[in-house]
């Protein structure tokens, strides 16, 4: 082989082994990494952005009633059979009796162009309003789907790391399992134990592989439901780093927001119901606009086009309408947008209450998990040292395998509940953030 060969042969093989250890070691998400992912590629941002877009479109709308209303129209007529109008006698010579006379010739050519602009028109102007706090609401729903979103995903996350310990402490007690079955299987062969113990641990086992199969299933599944929240393809690999899950440190109790999102779209929604209010009883105005209009018109007997038989015309003026009774349609229409601001201002008070309270719940509750985790912390301890030594009691020959199996059932719901707990203490910090309005604080990146 060749210096040259063998360089590139080196070179392939190394990046065959970065490959191969890229692969054996994907890139572990942490929840914010998730989260960043999410807020920018998730299906719910994507939808928010184009209901912002379709919120901006309509105001430009709105903009055009103000702008020059241009129309031009033409048309060409071949009248096969002309129309007849009856004519007195008279105007001919003849009193007493009737002319039948043609009205128009067989060929008509019109062109003609309107120019309207409103000068006046209160219903217009706050339309435009409308328009612009409408595009104003869309955005503030946006920014809800984002905060729905880093709450949805929080959640997901911590329901995998959640199953993800559980599979660890499944496969701890298996590794357990396994090593007692081969020296149980010895003491069987050298008739120091009875076979019915060895089939008790194989039974055991078995439903802990059972049980370890079906966890690692629900796995597959979550992390699928978690990569469509966050808006990556089902078809890549996913794994989650949850080295911060053991975290319980005293988080920062601070304040709510003030401004909280759903508040502040019940107000934008008030304040768009005063401009329909508004906007409705402005009808009862007049309407100013001043028109422009010109045109030429050809008639002739023969479609020969000539300068003679064009004829143009041209106007200008203004249009003044005046509303005068509706049957009392418009005070019906303000009579049911005044109920729904009546509604709205029951549903603001309602909302402010249940954030409040939603805050004051996942403050005491933090607390309660704190302490929680702590017990359940040394519980686990006290477990796993009991099951150590009805381990060794049982190796010596005090102890029965039922009491070994026993001991083991309570290590096993130890791991569970301490897992769960600090599960259920990262989902409070998480409700704490979300009744506070901060749950933007646990991204770095925002909704483009």
């Amino acid at each position: 082989m060749t210096t040259r060969n063998l360089s590139i042969a080196i070179i392939a093989a190394l990046l065959f082994s970065g490959s191969m250890k890229a692969q054996d070691n994907p890139q572990k998400f942490t929840l914010q990494q998730c989260l960043d992912f999410a807020v920018n590629n998730s299906y719910a941002v994507r939808r928010s952005n184009l209901d912002i877009r379709e919120a901006d479109y309509q105001k430009q709308e709105a903009l055009a009633g103000v702008l020059p209303q241009v129309n031009a129209s033409g048309s060409i007529d071949n009248n096969l059979a002309i129309a007849k109008v009856i004519l007195p006698g008279e105007i001919v010579g003849q009193p007493g009796t009737t002319i039948a006379a043609e009205m128009g010739t067989k060929y008509v050519l019109d062109a003609s162009a309107r120019v309207e602009q409103v000068v006046f028109s209160s219903s217009l102007f706050t339309g435009i309003k409308i328009a612009k706090n409408s595009l104003e609401l869309q955005k503030l729903r946006a920014t809800m789907t984002g905060e729905e979103l880093i709450f949805n995903v929080s959640y997901a996350y911590y329901d995998i790391l959640n199953s993800v310990q559980e599979l660890e402490n499944i496969s701890y007690m298996i590794g357990r399992q396994d090593s007692l079955y081969a020296l149980t299987k010895r003491q069987v062969e050298e008739s120091i134990t009875r076979e019915v113990d060895l089939n008790r641990l194989k039974v055991n086992l078995s439903n802990l592989r059972v049980r370890s199969e079906n966890i690692q299933n629900a796995i597959a599944q979550q992390k699928r439901y978690l990569q469509i929240l966050i808006g990556m393809s089902i078809e890549e690999s996913i794994e989650l780093d949850g080295s911060e899950i053991n975290s319980t440190a005293q988080a920062v109790q601070t304040p709510p927001l003030q401004s909280h999102t759903e508040l502040e779209i019940l107000a934008k929604q008030k304040d768009i119901l005063d401009l329909e209010i508004r906007q409705i009883k402005s009808e009862y105005l007049p309407t100013l606009s001043f028109v422009a209009s010109g045109g030429y018109q050809f008639q002739a007997e023969n479609l020969r086009l000539s300068k003679e038989p064009w004829f143009n015309s041209f106007l200008i003026g203004a249009r003044l309408s005046i509303p005068v009774f509706d049957g009392f349609g418009k005070r019906s229409q303000v009579r049911q947008k005044r109920m729904q601001l009546q509604r709205l201002d029951t549903d603001i008070q309602e909302a402010s209450q249940n954030i409040d309270m939603s805050y004051r719940n996942a403050q005491q509750q933090l607390g309660v998990s704190r302490k929680s985790v702590s017990a359940q912390n040394e519980n686990l301890q006290l477990a796993e040292k009991v099951y150590s030594q009805t381990l060794l009691l049982y190796q010596e020959g005090m102890a029965g395998m039922t009491d070994l199996l026993e001991t083991e059932t309570s290590l096993s719901e130890a791991k569970t509940t301490y897992t769960a707990e600090l599960i259920r203490y990262k989902k409070t910090e998480i409700d704490l953030l979300k009744a506070g309005g901060r749950l933007e604080e646990l991204i770095t990146k925002k909704v483009k």
